[in-house]
């Protein structure tokens, strides 16, 4: 075997290692399951851009087990009501990621802009706008945290915004809020629909330096 093909043939085997790597991306926290009930709160979780605009996040806490995890991508569940595209009108957003050492965050947010996408569809009779935050590439060690992917729109006093639904069952703390300056429990004794994939136990490989390596022997 030439030196070419033997270099070849161990890039393609660290490819092949790596890409599935990712397709065994594992669910890491899983509040997916929404809340349809009558007296169910919708959760405004947005920053607000224009004028006038204002931030209204809203986290759930979350347990990080031993090993830690490498968060990829963050789910959540928004209604659909308003007759508008998310695509066009919340193509970005923000994550937020804090320690959690009580029942309410402590200190101002810190944000991470953040690349959305949209897909309209319907669950259980009801209009739904899943909202994706993928490519994270986030370790976080074992502990617990509060956690949202909250996105940029302009709020709206006479149509309303479309609101993140609520998950069915709480988890540890009810969502909490940021708003004006300070942190509530402004929704009571519910969580924010969301789900968490990634890796549990470590890192991801990082995939840029494989297929550069894969391309070079083509020049």
């Amino acid at each position: 075997m030439s030196l070419r093909h033997a270099r070849f043939s161990t890039v393609l085997a660290l490819l092949l290692v790596s890409l599935a790597t990712v397709s065994n991306a594992a669910v890491l926290w899983d509040q997916s399951t929404i809340d349809f009930g009558s007296s169910a709160p919708g959760i405004m979780n947005y920053n607000f851009t224009g004028f006038g605009g204002f931030q209204f996040y809203c986290v759930n806490d979350v347990t990080v087990p031993s090993g830690g995890w490498t968060i990829n991508q963050i789910t959540e569940y928004y209604s659909d009501w308003q007759g508008v595209d998310m695509n066009i009108t919340s193509a970005t957003g923000n994550l937020i990621i804090m320690p959690k050492s009580g029942s309410l965050p402590a200190g101002t947010p810190t944000t991470t802009p953040v690349s959305l996408s949209w897909v309209d569809t319907s669950i259980s009779g009801q209009g739904v706008y899943v909202m994706t935050c993928s490519g994270l590439n986030v370790n976080l060690a074992a502990g617990d945290y509060w956690i949202t992917v909250a996105p940029n729109g302009h709020y709206d006093s006479f149509f309303g915004n479309n609101l993140q639904w609520p998950a069915l069952g709480m988890v540890g703390s009810p969502v909490a809020t940021w708003y004006s300056g300070s942190w509530s429990d402004q929704y009571g004794n519910y969580d924010g629909a969301m789900l968490i994939e990634g890796v549990a136990g470590g890192a991801t490989p990082t995939h840029n330096g494989t297929w550069g390596a894969l391309k070079s022997l083509y020049r």
